[in-house]
C-alpha cells in the first residue's frame, strides 16, 4: 500500500475513437492522452505515473505530459494517474476501441469546491452537452452530516426548499419536487416525493460523487426529469484484494447532533478474483433545533440507514446486487400547530413561538416516520461480434410513510410512548426496469445508445384521517429513447429522441355518492433534445442544450382533499389538471487556465401548464386544528436566470471562491411574478492554505459570506405572510489531515451563522412561524482503516 493516500478530483475529457471497434481483434487496443497540472506555472505533468492495476503494467508521461500504451483488451479498464504533490486520479472506463483521454490533476493544497463538467469520460447514454456540476472530494466531505438538500446549496443554481429545520428538498433553477429526479446508485429514487415536506429518503454517505444536471434531462432519465437530475454515485468497488474502509464522525452544537457513519469493503483473489463487496451504515440523532433567540420544540429526529453491495465483474461481463434501507423519525415543530383561526393568525403575525423553549432529545406528535427499502440487480455484457455493450437494471422499492397529527383523529393517548394509529399511512411499491444498448462507434465519429425503461407504482393509504389526502392508485409507464453523439473537429454534436406513455387509475372514495370512483388517466408524448459543445481553445469551451420535457400531474395534484399533517396545511387538488410541458434552453461557458476557473451559464425555460400549490389565503378548521389552505393550479410560466462560479488562486496560498445564483420567474397567465421562486443568492469565500509539512497536510482556513436578497418579485397579497427581509450570514471553517495508520486522518471544524443572526429564508414553508437556524459549530473526523491489503508498499 502506498505510504500516503491523497484525495482527488479529476476532469477527464473523452477523445474520439480512432478506428471502429469492429476492426479490433484481440488485445490490440491502445490508450493515449495528456496529463495537465492545475498550477499557474507548469501545465504539463512530466513524469506522471500511469498505472493499469488489473494489467500490472504502467508507464510515465514524457516531457510534454503525453502518454500512450497499447496491447489493451476490450472491456472495463481501470486507470490510476499519480504525480508527487497532486491528487491521484483513479477511474474506470470502457474500452470499445482506441481512446484519447485528458486528465487534470489538482495540487494537494487546492480544493475544487465544485466544477462544471465539460468533458468527462461519459457513458454513451449520458447527455454530454447538458450543464453538469460535480460535488466530490473535500468539497463533499465538508457537507458530511447535512441532508442531501442542504449539501447541494453550495452549488450555483441550486437551492433548498425547506419545511422547518430538518426537512429539505433540492431546487434547481427555481423548480423542485417531482420536476427534479434523483438517481440513487443508478436507480431513480421513488418515494412519496409529492410532498414539499417529504425529503429524499437517501443517506448521502453512500455517495462519493454527486452530479447535478441542470435543465431537462428527460431523454435519458424519463419524462418527469423536467427541471434537472441529481446523480448519487458511490465509488467503484475495489478490484485489488484486501479489506479497508473508513469511519465518519460528526458532531453539531445546534440540536446537539451526533452522527457516525462507517464503510468497509474488500475484494477477493484467486479463484474468486472479480468478486468484491461493501457494507455501509449511518446512525444519526438530534434534539430540538435552536434559532438565534429560542429553541424549537419537537424538532428532534432519529435516523439509521445501511446498505450492502455484492459485485462480480470480469473483462466482458459483470453483475451486482445492491440493498439499502433508510429509516427515520422526524418531529414537526409544535409552533406550526393551531387550534383555531385566531390562534393561527396570531402565530403568523407573531412569527415565533410563545416561549423560548428548551433543549430535549425526545419528541412526539406531530411527527412522521419513513422507512424506504431498495433492492437493485444489475448486469452488463459485451456483445459478441463487436456489437457493443448491453446493460440491464431491475429495482424494487418499498416506501412506508406514516404521519401523526398533533391531535390524533383516533383519540390515541398521546401520553403513551407509542404514537398510536397514524393519521396518514402510505405504502408505495415501485418496480423499475432499464435496458440500454451502447452501440459500437460508427465511422470513427458517432457514438450513442438505445434504451427502454419501464416503471410501475402501487400505492395504498391506510390512515385514520377524517379526509382522504390522496387516494389509493396504481400506475405504470414505459419509454424508449435513442441518444447519438457526433464528433467533428472542435465540435461535439448531440441529439436524442424519446417517447413515453403513462397510465394511472385512482381508487377514490366519493362522500356524496358513498361509492368508490375509479377514474383513469393516460398520457403519451414525445420529447427531444439537441445540443453542441465547442472547444474554442485548450482552456475555453462552450455548451448549448435545448430539450423538451413533460410530466403527468401527480395524484396529490389531481385529488388532494385533506390535511397534510407534516406540512401543517390543507391541500386541494384539481382532477382537470393536464400534463405539464417544458421547453428548456441552457447556454454555458467554462474557462480554466492556471489559477482561474470561470463557469458562467444562462437559461430560459418555458413551462406550459406549470403546476404549483397556490395559497388560498383562507383557512380550514377541523377537529384536528386549523390549517392554511393551498390549491394546486396550472399557469403558463417563464423561468430565466444565470449562474456564475469563479475560483481564483490570486496568490500563492490564497483563493477566492465566488458563486452567484439569479432566477426570474413570470406567471404569464396573470402577467405577474410567480411565487415560490428563490431569491438572489451571492456566496463568497476566501481560503488560505498552508504548505504541507511532514505530519500536517492540507491545512486551511476559510471564511464565507452569504448574501440572500429579499424576494420582492411576488404579486401583492399572494401568500399568508410577506417575503422576509434579505439576510447576511457569515461562516468559517478550518481543517487539516495527518498520517494515520499509513493513511490520512482528516479533521475539520466549521461554524455556520457565525454571528448568530436572526433570519428567515423565503423558501422555508415554516417561515410563517419561526426563524432559521442559529449558530452551529460542526466537528468532522474521517478515520480510515486498513484491515488487510495485499497492495502494500
Amino acid at each position: 500500500m502506498r505510504s500516503k493516500i491523497v484525495s482527488f478530483v479529476a476532469i477527464c475529457s473523452l477523445g474520439f475513437f480512432s478506428s471502429l471497434y469492429a476492426q479490433q481483434t484481440g488485445c490490440h487496443l491502445a490508450v493515449s492522452g495528456h496529463v495537465y497540472l492545475s498550477d499557474t506555472g507548469q501545465l504539463n505533468a512530466r513524469g506522471a505515473a500511469i498505472r493499469f492495476p488489473a494489467l500490472k503494467t504502467g508507464i510515465v508521461t514524457d516531457d510534454n505530459g503525453d502518454f500512450r500504451i497499447g496491447d489493451l483488451c476490450p472491456g472495463r479498464t481501470r486507470i490510476v494517474i499519480s504525480y508527487e504533490g497532486y491528487r491521484t486520479v483513479d477511474t474506470v472506463f470502457d474500452m470499445a476501441g482506441n481512446l484519447t483521454l485528458s486528465f487534470l490533476l489538482f495540487n494537494n493544497a487546492q480544493e475544487l469546491n465544485s466544477v462544471t463538467v465539460v468533458g468527462e469520460v461519459l457513458k454513451k447514454d449520458q447527455i454530454a452537452t447538458a450543464v453538469k456540476t460535480v460535488l466530490a472530494g473535500t468539497a463533499l466531505e465538508a457537507t458530511r452530516g447535512l441532508s442531501l438538500g442542504e449539501s447541494l446549496k453550495s452549488i450555483a443554481g441550486v437551492n433548498s426548499l425547506q419545511t422547518g429545520p430538518s426537512i429539505s428538498k433540492p431546487v434547481i433553477h427555481g423548480v423542485y419536487s417531482n420536476r427534479v429526479l434523483i438517481m440513487n446508485n443508478g436507480v431513480r429514487q421513488e418515494g412519496q416525493n409529492w410532498g414539499n415536506d417529504h425529503a429524499p429518503e437517501i443517506d448521502p454517505f453512500i455517495a462519493t460523487k454527486i452530479t447535478v444536471i441542470k435543465g431537462a434531462a428527460s431523454i435519458r432519465y424519463g419524462s418527469d426529469a423536467i427541471g434537472g437530475v441529481i446523480l448519487l454515485d458511490p465509488k467503484d468497488l475495489p478490484s485489488r484484494p484486501g479489506i479497508d474502509g473508513e469511519v465518519n464522525l460528526v458532531g453539531m452544537t445546534n440540536g446537539r447532533v451526533g452522527l457516525a457513519s462507517g464503510m468497509i469493503e474488500g475484494a477477493a483473489t484467486g479463484k474468486l478474483e472479480g468478486l468484491s463487496w461493501r457494507a455501509q451504515g449511518t446512525l444519526k440523532k438530534a434534539g430540538n433545533s435552536q434559532t438565534a433567540g429560542y429553541f424549537l420544540k419537537n424538532t428532534g429526529y432519529d435516523e439509521n440507514d445501511y446498505s450492502l453491495t455484492l459485485q462480480y465483474n470480469k473483462a466482458h461481463y459483470g453483475a451486482s446486487l445492491y440493498f439499502s434501507q433508510f429509516d427515520t423519525k422526524i418531529g414537526i415543530a409544535q409552533a406550526s400547530v393551531a387550534d383555531n383561526v385566531t390562534d393561527l393568525e396570531q402565530a403568523i403575525a407573531r412569527g415565533r413561538p410563545l416561549d423560548d423553549g428548551s433543549f430535549k432529545y425526545s419528541f412526539g406528535r406531530p411527527d412522521q416516520t419513513v422507512n424506504h427499502k431498495l433492492v437493485k440487480l444489475s448486469g452488463f455484457v459485451d456483445l459478441p461480434h463487436s456489437w457493443g455493450k448491453l446493460e440491464a437494471v431491475y429495482a424494487y422499492q418499498q416506501d412506508n410513510r406514516k404521519e401523526y397529527d398533533a391531535n390524533p383523529s383516533d383519540n390515541s393517548d398521546t401520553s403513551l410512548n407509542t404514537n398510536g394509529i397514524p393519521d396518514l399511512n402510505f405504502q408505495l411499491n415501485t418496480s423499475t426496469v432499464d435496458l440500454v444498448w451502447e452501440h459500437p462507434p460508427v465511422q470513427h465519429r458517432i457514438t450513442g445508445s438505445v434504451g427502454l425503461n419501464f416503471i410501475t407504482h402501487d400505492n395504498v393509504q391506510q390512515g385514520t384521517a377524517y379526509q382522504e389526502l390522496i387516494p389509493n392508485f396504481f400506475d405504470y409507464g414505459g419509454g424508449a429513447f435513442v441518444i447519438e453523439k457526433l464528433a467533428l473537429g472542435k465540435w461535439l454534436w448531440e441529439a436524442g429522441l424519446r417517447y413515453d406513455y403513462r397510465w394511472l387509475q385512482a381508487y377514490k372514495y366519493n362522500p356524496t355518492s358513498v361509492v368508490e370512483d375509479r377514474p383513469v388517466y393516460t398520457w403519451k408524448e414525445p420529447t427531444a433534445n439537441i445540443g453542441a459543445t465547442y472547444k474554442f481553445s485548450e482552456h475555453f469551451s462552450g455548451d448549448y442544450n435545448f430539450g423538451t420535457a413533460w410530466r403527468a400531474p401527480q395524484v396529490i395534484e389531481l385529488f388532494a382533499n385533506g390535511v397534510h399533517q407534516s406540512a401543517a396545511a390543507w391541500e386541494f387538488g384539481d382532477s382537470s389538471l393536464t400534463l405539464e410541458q417544458a421547453f428548456n434552453n441552457n447556454l454555458s461557458f467554462t474557462y480554466n487556465e492556471g489559477g482561474l476557473i470561470i463557469e458562467a451559464g444562462a437559461y430560459v425555460n418555458y413551462f406550459h401548464h406549470y403546476i404549483y400549490a397556490k395559497p388560498d389565503l383562507n383557512y380550514v378548521t377541523t377537529l384536528q386544528g386549523t390549517f392554511p389552505a393551498f390549491t394546486y393550479t396550472q399557469v403558463n410560466a417563464l423561468f430565466r436566470g444565470a449562474d456564475l462560479s469563479v475560483t481564483y488562486h490570486f496568490a500563492r496560498n490564497l483563493t477566492l471562491i465566488s458563486k452567484t445564483s439569479i432566477v426570474r420567474a413570470r406567471n404569464l397567465t396573470i402577467h405577474d411574478w410567480l411565487i415560490g421562486v428563490p431569491a438572489d443568492r451571492y456566496d463568497n469565500a476566501l481560503r488560505y492554505e498552508w504548505p504541507s509539512a511532514r505530519k500536517w497536510k492540507n491545512i486551511f482556513l476559510q471564511v464565507n459570506n452569504l448574501v440572500v436578497s429579499r424576494q420582492t418579485r411576488v404579486p401583492p397579497n399572494s401568500d399568508f405572510a410577506a417575503p422576509p427581509p434579505g439576510y447576511i450570514l457569515w461562516s468559517a471553517s478550518a481543517g487539516f489531515s495527518t498520517p494515520f495508520a499509513k493513511r490520512e486522518l482528516k479533521v475539520s471544524l466549521s461554524v455556520t451563522n457565525l454571528t448568530n443572526t436572526d433570519y428567515r429564508d423565503y423558501l422555508d414553508r415554516f417561515r410563517y412561524y419561526f426563524a432559521g437556524l442559529g449558530r452551529n459549530v460542526v466537528l468532522r473526523l474521517i478515520v480510515p482503516f486498513d484491515i488487510k491489503n495485499s497492495d502494500k508498499k
